[in-house]
């Protein structure tokens, strides 16, 4: 009986063992050959070279983009473009792991993405307080940053932002990648699926300048692509993150607006309500048929909105 179980766990972990190094054998490495092929510029930063585009007239206000979990800095093309057409300084990045951007090592923690964004801020000369745009996951980003920094910020636009109410956050799925091993072998393997059967990158049905400006599948070709989302989800908790918001209320007068979609398979539509209890000050708006591409689907609507909230900035 033992041989019998040892001879199982010796196949599974072969099985396992050779499923993980299958999955990653043609992972190309981020280095300066890589880096070639990017647009935009890099920022040698604490936790090493990050990708970044800035455009606009060098004497607008400055707004600074912040992305979600697995799409890079890309996914705001149609909200840059409205934004320098409006007369601001636009400033996108990629997060470590992602895009164009380094993959280190660690936890990608709080700490981690409030350094990752002060570093942006510091290596740009940016001094004066900035706009912060915060999509999805972004939004925790930009909370987190606002609540310790308030004197780097003028104001916070939130695009679907997670840190509240997250469908399947608490789920199964999201407590087995969590997993130590099991989780790894299970993100190495079918991360890559796991990600593309998102609803979102269903593009079929969009017009092309509702779409994603760029190729989502590019920078996963390159290690350190998934290890990065899964130290994410296993360090940075999209939901519950109450506190984030409620900081920005109490301790800063920092003006916040964010918009939400109602049919929005990932940030729950009662994340408005949350919201509005934790900031009452906070303007929210609900786009009805909105998911969670909407700041690119929905481009026509909701740039008018990003551009009259910092617009008012400029007025006041």
């Amino acid at each position: 009986m033992i041989k019998v179980m040892l001879w199982t766990v010796g196949l599974v972990g072969a099985f396992m063992a050779g499923t993980y190094w299958w999955a990653g054998k043609d992972l190309k490495v981020m280095d300066a050959a890589a880096r070639a092929e990017a647009p935009g510029e890099f920022l040698q930063v604490t936790d090493g070279q990050l990708h970044y585009q800035t455009r606009g007239p060098e004497e607008g206000n400055v707004i600074v983009m912040v992305h979600g979990f697995s799409t890079p800095g890309f996914i705001f093309e149609q909200n840059a473009e409205a934004l320098v057409g409006a007369g601001f300084r636009v400033v996108q990045f990629d997060h470590f792991g992602r895009g164009w951007s380094d993959r280190p090592d660690g936890p990608y923690d709080e700490d981690f993405y409030d350094r990752e964004l002060m570093d942006v801020l510091d290596g740009l000369g940016l001094v004066e307080p900035v706009g912060l745009v915060g999509l999805s996951m972004g939004g925790p980003i930009v909370m987190a940053f606002a609540g310790r920094h308030p004197e780097r910020v003028s104001r916070v636009f939130l695009f679907v932002p997670a840190g509240l109410d997250v469908e399947g956050d608490s789920g199964v799925a999201a407590a087995l990648v969590k997993l130590p091993v099991v989780g790894d072998w299970i993100w190495h393997v079918f991360g890559r699926g796991i990600l593309l059967g998102d609803p979102q990158y269903d593009e079929s049905a969009l017009e092309p300048d509702n779409r994603l400006q760029g190729d989502v599948t590019q920078q996963m070709d390159y290690r350190g692509y998934g290890k990065a989302l899964l130290s994410t989800l296993r360090n940075f908790p999209m939901s519950k993150r109450e506190i984030l918001f409620s900081a920005v209320a109490q301790k800063t007068e920092t003006p916040v607006t964010a918009v939400f979609g109602d049919e929005d398979q990932t940030v729950a539509i009662a994340s408005a309500a949350e919201l509005v209890a934790l900031i009452p000050r906070a303007e929210v708006r609900i786009i009805e048929g909105g998911t969670h591409g909407l700041n690119y689907q929905r481009h026509e609507e909701v740039n008018p909105m990003l551009v009259e909230w910092f617009s008012q900035a400029v007025a006041d």
